[in-house]
């Protein structure tokens, strides 16, 4: 088995019991829809990058179906996602939700920069950490809005 199957296994091992465990049951279908939203925004930035020639993936799971990572934008960046909004500082000062920002953006990037490394699964072509960090912290930011406004329809529709 290549070192490629072993990074995409374990993270899907990894995801998967994250996500099993970590999720409080009561709130799983609110994360799912979350998951769902991150999955849709990455793959949007995904193709544009690909179709950029800022990023190729020289090893791919459906090889002859795209030209993008499946794994890594279909689980691995919805999770980053689904834990910066189970995390996420409510009803605290500016600076510490920047700082959650910070932390989950250069987290995002950081795993990808290992696996890039490391691995023929990310080729980075065009693309700088601080453009990566910088689009990491526009799609949390897609993702916390969507998320805040699907939960204030949600207790709309409770009270």
């Amino acid at each position: 088995m290549n070192k490629e199957l072993v990074i995409l296994f374990l993270s899907w091992i990894i995801c998967v019991f994250l996500l099993l465990t970590f999720i409080p049951k009561e709130r799983k279908r609110y994360f799912q829809i979350i998951f769902l939203f991150a999955h849709a925004t990455a793959w949007i930035f995904q193709y544009i990058q690909v179709n950029m020639g800022l990023v190729s993936f020289p090893y791919r799971e459906f090889e002859h179906a795209t030209k993008m990572s499946f794994s890594l934008y279909y689980l691995v960046l919805p999770t980053f996602a689904v834990f910066f909004m189970l995390f996420y500082p409510e009803k605290k000062s500016w600076i510490r939700v920047f700082i959650h920002y910070l932390i989950f953006s250069n987290g995002m990037h950081f795993y990808m920069f290992l696996v890039e490394r490391n691995s023929e699964l990310v080729h980075d072509i065009n693309w700088h950490w601080w453009f990566a960090v910088s689009i990491d912290l526009f799609i949390l930011y897609l993702v916390k809005t969507f998320a805040f406004w699907f939960r204030k329809g949600l207790n709309d529709k409770i009270s």
